[in-house]
């Protein structure tokens, strides 16, 4: 058995509609500071004062056997401070008893990283590894990546830039 990775773009999630309770980040184009050529990125912002959510949904390899780590790798323009990031695994069987549409979320789980203390707009990297809902190889898998902003434990100011997210899982 080995590790696998599914990279899963910033821009390839579907942000939340915007109701209550199920707020989005907003989306900035980052600009590189070197010289021409400059890099160009993206980012999922997502506020400190309000739970943003962006949901994923792919299917798992042939090769999936088990586990599920979630990886983020986001940044802050702050050196103090704690993030709360919160992660929710949907697993849908082709023929399951209840539709894409219908079907409920496993329990969140959360994880908290402290921003980079040396220097702001590091990268920071936080793993979670969430319950995958009796996911097996073949399911339809609705991933939703979150901030806490209002856990008490989530003391950052300021908004967090999401880079990248990744889905890390033992194969057969």
């Amino acid at each position: 058995m080995a590790t696998a990775t599914i990279i899963l773009p910033v821009t390839a999630a579907t942000p939340a509609d915007g109701s209550a309770s199920n707020a989005a980040p907003q989306y900035s184009r980052r600009k590189g500071t070197e010289t021409a050529p400059v890099k160009h990125y993206v980012t999922a912002d997502f506020d400190a004062a309000a739970d943003e959510h962006i949901v994923y949904n792919f299917q798992l390899p042939t090769n999936y056997a088990s586990g599920g780590t979630v990886r983020l790798h986001w940044m802050a323009n702050a050196t103090t401070g704690n993030v709360v990031w919160g992660s929710r695994v949907g697993a849908i069987t082709p023929d399951d008893a209840d539709t894409p549409v219908e079907h409920a979320q496993a329990a969140a789980t959360t994880t908290t990283t402290a921003v980079n203390a040396t220097e702001a707009r590091r990268l920071t990297e936080s793993t979670i590894s969430p319950s995958t809902d009796s996911a097996v190889a073949g399911d339809e898998i609705f991933l939703i990546v979150y901030r806490d902003a209002d856990n008490a434990s989530d003391t950052c100011s300021v908004d967090v830039e999401l880079l990248s997210v990744s889905f890390d899982y033992t194969t057969t």
